[in-house]
C-alpha cells in the first residue's frame, strides 16, 4: 500500500509543498526550530527513499542491459533506457510517446 501511495507523482507534490509551508512558517517564527524541521524533514526524505525504493520489478533500475549485460551509459546518475551496445530497451524505462 505504502508503496503505490509513494507513486503517485501528485500526492508526492502536495506533501512536499505541506512540509515546505510548515518549513517556511515555523522558520519565520525561530530559526532554530526552521533548521531544525529543514534536517529531520531530510533525514526523513533519506530514509524513505533508502527503505521503500523499490529493488526489482518494474520500478527499479539496473546499470547493466537485461540482454547483452553490457554496462548502460548514465545520465544524470540515473542509467539510460536504451542499451548503446545492443539498442534493446530496458523493461523498467518508460514507454516512448
Amino acid at each position: 500500500m505504502v508503496d503505490v501511495i509513494l507513486r503517485s507523482r501528485a500526492l508526492m507534490w502536495l506533501i512536499f509543498l505541506v512540509y515546505f509551508a510548515l518549513f517556511l512558517a515555523v522558520d519565520a517564527l525561530s530559526k532554530v526550530a526552521g533548521d531544525v524541521i529543514l534536517v529531520t524533514g531530510t533525514l526523513a526524505l533519506a530514509v524513505v527513499f533508502v527503505a521503500l525504493r523499490p529493488k526489482t520489478g518494474k520500478w527499479s533500475f539496473s546499470t547493466h542491459c537485461q540482454q547483452c549485460d553490457a554496462s548502460l551509459q548514465g545520465t544524470a546518475g540515473l542509467p539510460r533506457a536504451t542499451c548503446a551496445q545492443c539498442g534493446h530497451r530496458q523493461s523498467w524505462a518508460r514507454a516512448k510517446d
